[in-house]
Formats: C-alpha cells, sequence, structure tokens
C-alpha cells in the first residue's frame, strides 16, 4: 500500500523527467541535423573551389613525425588493462619511485600536446602522458560502445591502479592497511572532462586535480542558454552526433577541416599565445589519418550526451 502511494506520487516528477528526456533528445537531433547542414555547405564549397580529385583525396602518413615515437620526450610504454585485455599507450618521464602525475589530452590530440610538460616536471614526479582509448598508438575497438563515460573512467582508474604505486603494487599503511593508488591527475579538453568526473567518483584516487580549457558539465548547459553564441562555436559536438559525416567531412582536402580546428583564426583569437606548431599538426594528423583512426575520436562525442539522459534514467526508475 506505502509503496503504492509512493508511486502515485511520484509519477508527476517521473512524467516530468520523461518530458525533459524527450526534448532534450529532439533538441539534439535538430542541432545535430542543423549541424550538418551547415558543414554540408561548407563541404560543398571546398568541391566546388579544390575539385573531386584533389576535395576527396586524403593520404596515410607513413612515418611519424619527429619526436612523436623516437622517445624523444620520454620513455614510450604499453599497459595492458587488467578487465578489458585493452593495450593503452603512454609516455613517461622521471623516477618511478616518485608520485604519479598522468596526463589527459583533449580532441584531436595525443600524447604528444604534453611533451614539454614530461620534460619540465619529469625530474620532480613520474609523469605520464597518455593516449586514451581509440588514440594515437592505444588499441581502438570499433564500435560507439566502447566509448562510453563509464568505459574511459574505468580505463583511467586502472591505469592509476597500476601507475600510481611503484611495480604496480598498493603500499602498505601505518595501521596495517592498503592505501589507494593515488595520482595527481591533470586534464585538457575531453581529458578534462574525464578528470572531472573521475575525481568525483574516485576521490580517494586523485591528489591534486588541474583541469585546463573543460568546463564542470554541470555548468555548461545553463551557461549555453545564458551564451547562445557557445551554441555556435560548439556546433562541432552536434555534427559529430551523425553517422558517418563528420568522417567524411574531417578529411576532406587531407583534414583540412581538422587543420582549420587547428590553427584557424577562432583558435588564434582564444589563445594569441599558444600557436601549434606544424609538428604539432602532424604528429595529430599521422593518427587521424590512418585506417579507422577517426571514427574512434568522434566515438567519444556520439556519447557525450549519454551521461546526462542515463542520470534521467536513473531519477524516474532508481
Amino acid at each position: 500500500m506505502l509503496l503504492s502511494l509512493c508511486s502515485l506520487l511520484l509519477a508527476p516528477t517521473r512524467l516530468l523527467l520523461a518530458l525533459c528526456r524527450l526534448v532534450a533528445r529532439l533538441g539534439v537531433t535538430v542541432a545535430a541535423v542543423a549541424a550538418g547542414v551547415a558543414y554540408g555547405l561548407w563541404g560543398l564549397g571546398v568541391l566546388l573551389r579544390r575539385g573531386p580529385r584533389e576535395t576527396f583525396r586524403w593520404r596515410v602518413r607513413d612515418r611519424p613525425p619527429p619526436g612523436l615515437a623516437d622517445g624523444t620526450f620520454g620513455e614510450h610504454r604499453y599497459l595492458r588493462l587488467k578487465d578489458s585485455g585493452l593495450q593503452l599507450h603512454y609516455v613517461t618521464r622521471g623516477p618511478t619511485t616518485a608520485p604519479l602525475m598522468l596526463l589527459l589530452h583533449g580532441f584531436p590530440q595525443n600524447w604528444f600536446c604534453w611533451r614539454h610538460l614530461l620534460r619540465e616536471f619529469g625530474t620532480k614526479y613520474r609523469v605520464a602522458a597518455l593516449d586514451l582509448r581509440g588514440y594515437g598508438a592505444s588499441e581502438k575497438p570499433p564500435g560507439k560502445e566502447n566509448y562510453r563515460l563509464e568505459i574511459l573512467l574505468e580505463d583511467i582508474r586502472q591505469v592509476i591502479e597500476v601507475l600510481g604505486t611503484p611495480g604496480g603494487r598498493a603500499e602498505v599503511t601505518s595501521s596495517g592497511g592498503t592505501a589507494s593508488p593515488k595520482c595527481i591527475l591533470v586534464g585538457h579538453d575531453w581529458g578534462g572532462l574525464l578528470a572531472w568526473e573521475f575525481a568525483a567518483r574516485h576521490p580517494a584516487a586523485v591528489e591534486k586535480l588541474v583541469i585546463m580549457d573543460a568546463p564542470h558539465r554541470s555548468v555548461v548547459a545553463g551557461f549555453s542558454v545564458c551564451h547562445p553564441s557557445q551554441l555556435i562555436r560548439s556546433s562541432y559536438v552536434f555534427l559529430f552526433q551523425l553517422p558517418w559525416l563528420p568522417e567524411l567531412l574531417l578529411s576532406l582536402a587531407d583534414f583540412e577541416l581538422v587543420k582549420t580546428i587547428l590553427t584557424g583564426p577562432w583558435t588564434r583569437i582564444q589563445n594569441p599565445l599558444r600557436q601549434l606548431t606544424e609538428q604539432e599538426v602532424d604528429a595529430y594528423l599521422y593518427g587521424l589519418s590512418q585506417p579507422g583512426g577517426l571514427t574512434p575520436p568522434i566515438n567519444y562525442y556520439r556519447n557525450l550526451f549519454w551521461c546526462w539522459w542515463d542520470a534521467i534514467e536513473v531519477l524516474r526508475f532508481g
């Protein structure tokens, strides 16, 4: 009787949450279609300007650019995750007994964006710049479902579990228990989003948290409502919700759109003191140009809105 009464009282709330979820899905769908049309017109402009032969040409970079794979900035290593068996690549520098500083990159980067920090902090910390799953030299499992938030966070947890203490073994505390492996977690862009979420869910594993260019997701929606221009700046996020079209557009004219994202005028306006070098652009395009190299990074975005919708489902049925 009591359960029936509670269920009846909660019915309006559940109905409202279901309506919110429906409206959110509809809004994302409309925005994705609009972004697809806008970027499709851009692609048409490239076709008219360059011609079919040059527009649909992209080359696989056969050799990595200098510094990406030669050990200039640190030692290249691989780590196989215990649960999934996935192999992740990372570059490390510094004493193995020093505290771990784990660096998480964004889109469309890889470990190479942290090369200067490897040298700067490698004397004091055990710095590890990770290639997230689907990026760089890390393995790239197929399927959008392999890039959902909880899977990405589990990757980070297992990396810290192995690298957070010497030899991958948990330290023994003075009380006789085992201390959880910890790290200084640094994230940029998508790496920052993952760092926010990981620190919230596994606070015992994070000694310090450093976030760059990644607002917490709880404030993004409210900020976008108050600043509609942000939706235009983030239009690529909605484009990436579509199947196959983002991969096609990004690869046109040998990744012209990617180069524009990395070095275009809007990037220079946002950060005039930080200009990407040709070496950096080549380092990122090297991985993206490999067969199957574009879809995994885009799959991160294709799962971006699920974390909000899943939260609503928990409220409705949890």
